[in-house]
């Protein structure tokens, strides 16, 4: 399985779509991507990712599909507050364990929405999660797009790098409309780690000639 997680272009967020750039990005983005095998494409429920999806659907025939579990947060989006309290452990048999959280804010049950519709949805391709790593319980060779969020979208890509999804805005930033991409592999003992091969790719800015955005 290819998974491709895909930040919305810029946004109007007074009006829940995008800007006029955001629609030249994401028309640049569609005609970069109609040459990419792509099978199934899913957005967050909010209008800014799924305005972004629609030319991509266009150019390849298929329609999206809504995943609420990929809403944005400000719970993705704290701040580290409390340094001296940041920890946790890591093994390939449990995952991360013994996090104690460095934001003041309450967002256990955000996080938990997150791993959980994480979880499900890798399951749906037949990798079902094991501790830190996926245990591949049919061979699926699926190409999946999901637009969604800067904050989403670096807690998603945290969890799946084997850390807190807290983490994620600590180190993690989403150019608008920029490309991720994770390939899960059986690594011939029946059990695959999400393989980052891009983060946060824009080269479809590039060769349609527009600036690179920084918000």
């Amino acid at each position: 399985m290819k998974l491709y997680i895909i930040r919305h272009a810029d946004p109007d967020y007074a009006n829940n779509t995008i800007t006029e750039f955001g629609h030249l990005e994401a028309n640049a983005l569609a005609n970069y991507l109609k040459d990419v095998k792509i099978d199934k494409i899913f957005t967050s429920p909010l209008g800014r990712a799924k305005d972004t999806a629609r030319p991509t659907c266009e150019v390849k025939g298929l329609d999206y599909t809504v995943l609420d579990w990929t809403a944005e947060s400000m719970d993705y989006m704290r701040r580290i507050n409390r340094p001296e309290e940041l920890k946790y452990c890591f093994s390939v048999k449990d995952g991360v364990t013994g996090f104690v959280d460095f934001s003041d804010e309450d967002r256990g049950n955000t996080i938990d929405s997150l791993i959980k519709g994480s979880d499900e949805f890798l399951k749906s391709f037949g990798l079902v999660r094991e501790g830190g790593r996926y245990r591949v319980e049919s061979e699926d060779h699926s190409h999946v797009c999901v637009f969604c969020h800067g904050g989403f979208g670096g807690a998603w890509i945290s969890h799946l790098l084997l850390r807190p999804p807290e983490m994620g805005w600590c180190d993690i930033r989403l150019r608008t409309s920029s490309i991720t991409e994770f390939n899960f592999k059986d690594d011939g003992s029946g059990y695959a780690f999400p393989v980052l091969v891009t983060l946060a790719a824009t080269p479809h800015i590039v060769l349609s000639g527009l600036k690179l955005n920084d918000r």
